[in-house]
């Protein structure tokens, strides 16, 4: 069925304003007859669908310019790939919920959680996260089931362990500050530092090894994610690459 910009701007809810900066943009290709008229058919309805369907999940016009180009196959797969992701970020905000309304029958006096009840929660939210932003590389570097070993014993650490990570990554943050002040090795603060650094992942891995310690302390700074956090958590953007020399040079066999 073929449409005016008009009418096909009452059935699309987007305005003609916008139907023609599409156009311009070569999002849409309605066929425009020699006095300038456009008409949009049910094909462009489909692409319009589609453009408006990656808005939603906040592409921008110039990356939806692209996945539009792409084979249709393709397409559906990176769709596929956003449900997914949606879906987990679902399961989160649920469960998420579901601890706060928990929180507040604790805190008001109603259902009492237990210790462990108290923080399931946030292990188990740590894991999705993790999976979510690290999965696909973590997998690609350890294996599946190494990666399954460490979200179950991480979701297995007790109060005391989880605390004890908490604790270690308090020490690692007042400890790099000291050091990128100055920055020398050997020094106090790094050592600090990577002594921090290795309880953490001692505590939250089945299977540390100093190898493994200097294989993480690389992707710190190749992978633009773990820079990101490290810089954040420090409030400097050395941070990162601060780590990974420090690691270096305290990471090593015996």
């Amino acid at each position: 069925m073929d449409y005016q910009i008009k009418t096909f701007a009452e059935l699309t809810g987007v305005s003609e304003r916008t139907l023609r900066y599409y156009h311009e943009r070569g999002l849409l290709g309605p066929t425009v007859a020699s006095n300038g008229y456009r008409t949009y058919s049910s094909q462009d309805a489909d692409r319009l669908q589609l453009i408006l369907m990656y808005r939603q999940l906040q592409f921008s016009l110039a990356e939806i310019q692209q996945l539009l180009a792409l084979p249709p196959a393709e397409r559906l797969e990176r769709l596929a790939n956003q449900r997914e992701q949606l879906v987990k970020q679902q399961a989160a905000l649920t469960a998420t919920l579901a601890q706060l309304d928990a929180t507040l029958q604790n805190q008001t006096g109603g259902i009492q959680m237990t210790d462990q009840t108290k923080f399931k929660q946030f292990k188990q939210q740590a894991v999705a996260e993790n999976e979510q932003r690290y999965g696909q590389e973590v997998t690609t570097n350890y294996g599946k089931q190494a990666k399954q070993e460490a979200d179950q014993h991480f979701l297995g650490l007790s109060e005391a362990q989880y605390a004890t990570m908490q604790a270690a990554e308090d020490r690692l943050k007042t400890a790099l500050q000291t050091y990128l002040d100055q920055p020398q090795l050997p020094s106090e603060a790094a050592q600090t530092a990577f002594e921090a650094h290795q309880t953490w992942l001692q505590t939250a891995t089945p299977r540390y090894s100093l190898a493994m310690h200097r294989g993480l302390a690389a992707m710190y700074v190749a992978d633009e994610r773990f820079t990101a956090y490290y810089t954040k958590l420090i409030g400097d953007q050395r941070a990162a690459e601060a780590l990974q020399t420090i690691i270096e040079y305290y990471a090593i066999e015996a």
